[in-house]
């Protein structure tokens, strides 16, 4: 029973975006395109757990999607561990650490858009189902410091109901082009007898859907600028692994 619920309720979640976020999709298709035909660089930084693995690298993708790789440096002391160091963290909690760690990352980010000398012309797709986490926050902050274009995929429902960690601006703040998943407030769906909590958190399968539109009529819009994108093809089909290492050169040489 509850897989019908399923089917019915993704399929209208699904129409819903067609309905509400086309306009929107296709200003960011058209946004990708400029940038590629540029060779500018098209980036993806994922909080909502399935985008990032979905339009990367994958057979029928293209090349000019890249993840923005982004970690912060561990400065824990790791050896020798000792009850001094649980201590002096101790004395080191709270808002204070909060507080410090938001400042490091804020001048980390800055670093990260400087060091792989993103700017004007560059495009950041963002996809967080809140907005609420500090690090989507820093990384659209500094991009948009950068120059950086920046696309945001977010409930609107949730983020305009949650606050974000330190207060401040919210991500949705800091977007050039802004697009709702239509998914709700607290991400799952589903109610079901004997289990206290909803299942199903539909953001997962909204933003796919939103990226596939995004990136698929931007290959639309570049081809119609007379530029051919570098395309991934199976490894696991005959002239794969020769095929992408092909590709990769292209891309390397040109852009795209």
């Amino acid at each position: 029973m509850l897989k019908e619920v399923f089917f019915a309720a993704s399929a209208s979640i699904f129409e819903t975006i067609r309905q509400h976020e086309s306009e929107t999709i296709t200003q960011a298709a058209e946004i990708m395109a400029e940038a590629v035909s540029r060779s500018k660089t098209v980036l993806l930084y994922d909080r909502g757990h399935l985008l990032g693995g979905e339009l990367l690298s994958r057979a029928g993708g293209p090349l000019f999607m890249r993840r923005l790789d982004y970690a912060l440096p561990d400065p824990s002391l790791r050896s020798p561990q000792t009850g001094v160091r649980e201590k002096r963290l101790a004395n080191f909690a709270g808002e204070a650490r909060e507080k410090a760690t938001h400042v490091f990352e804020d001048a980390w980010t800055d670093y990260l858009m400087q060091v792989n000398d993103l700017g004007e012309g560059d495009v950041l797709l963002i996809n967080s189902v809140s907005g609420k986490g500090h690090a989507a926050t820093s990384i659209a902050r500094a991009a948009r410091k950068a120059g950086v274009t920046c696309i945001i995929i977010t409930s609107l429902e949730a983020a305009e109901r949650i606050e974000p960690e330190g207060g401040g601006k919210r991500l949705i703040d800091y977007a050039n082009l802004l697009v709702d998943n239509h998914v709700p407030y607290g991400d799952a769906m589903f109610e079901l007898e004997g289990i206290p909590e909803k299942v199903f958190p539909a953001s997962g399968l909204s933003a796919a859907a939103i990226g596939w539109a995004m990136v698929l009529e931007a290959i639309e819009k570049i081809v119609e600028k007379g530029i051919c994108p570098s395309v991934f093809r199976s490894n696991n089909i005959p002239g794969g692994p020769e095929q992408n290492r092909d590709v990769f050169a292209r891309y390397a040489d040109l852009g795209y």
